[in-house]
């Protein structure tokens, strides 16, 4: 479990961070010491959970927890405050936990027993697919940065069809809905699969997407995701499943009323 701890105090944050790694077995908990290097470092790590304090110098840690429920949707917040006061707010943010300074070691196994977002026990090393809430892709736990947003976005359309081997014209279709499908348009989309190559081959991933005549598919076997876990019936997957799929691709919709259908079912089962 990736931890992090956000303090303006630097014995604060250190304390906290020494009694967050006495409670886990694995993992080291990094530290920030003000809002702007907090949301730096969850651009360029994926933390499961974010310690976060309420007064900083330099912003509201609402306003930061906000910022992180659109830049990392999945990771918990856990507010830490020397006042009770500010618990109501806490709860508006969506937060997992609000903890009153002092903190102890059994203060946070409690947060960390009850965490809004689950944590995906094969979220670790290789190629790892987040579909639930927005799309995401992280290779030995950090996140894959694409050049383009369509490229990444092709991805997710390409894993949403699960292997099937996909067609130029019905990749151009989807990635600009309503647009004409012209020899520009083609040119862009051989652009953006190229580049979704190159990015695989970088990762040390040649044989992430596989090209036939005029199709294209992703290779299954490649990486773990959740929703392929889901479809399989996976306890951890079926529970990290939070109501959302690729909430950023309007197309998407019509997979997940799919899941939304069969979450019950399987939920009983």
């Amino acid at each position: 479990m990736k931890t992090l701890v956000v303090d303006d105090s630097r014995r604060a944050a250190t304390s906290l961070a020494h009694i967050i790694d006495s409670v886990l077995s694995q993992g080291a908990c990094e530290v920030a010491l003000d809002s702007r290097e907090a949301l730096a470092k969850c651009r360029d790590t994926r933390f499961d959970v974010v310690f976060l304090d309420v007064e900083m110098p330099d912003a509201n840690g609402f306003d930061v927890a906000r910022e992180l429920r659109v830049t990392s949707p999945s990771t918990n917040v856990v507010f830490v405050t020397g006042h009770s006061r500010y618990a109501l707010d806490a709860w508006d943010t969506q937060a997992s936990a609000f903890l009153v300074k002092p903190v102890d070691e059994d203060d946070v196994r409690k947060a960390l027993s009850s965490l809004r977002n689950p944590i995906d026990p094969h979220y670790g090393r290789g190629l790892f697919v987040r579909c639930f809430g927005n799309f995401e892709v992280f290779y030995d736990s950090e996140p894959v940065c694409f050049e383009r947003s369509k490229t990444k976005e092709l991805l997710a359309y390409l894993l949403d069809r699960r292997g099937a081997l996909v067609s130029m014209g019905e990749l151009a279709a989807v990635l600009w809905e309503g647009l004409p499908d012209t020899p520009s348009r083609r040119s862009q989309l051989r652009t953006l699969i190229s580049d979704l190559r190159r990015t695989f081959e970088r990762l040390g991933l040649p044989d992430v997407i596989i090209k036939r005549r005029g199709c294209i598919a992703v290779r299954l076997t490649a990486a773990e995701c959740d929703y392929y876990g889901f479809i399989h019936n996976m306890p951890s997957a079926v529970n990290s499943y939070n109501g959302e799929y690729m909430r950023q691709y309007s197309w998407a919709e019509s997979t997940a009323a799919l899941l939304e259908a069969s979450k019950g079912g399987k939920r009983r089962g």
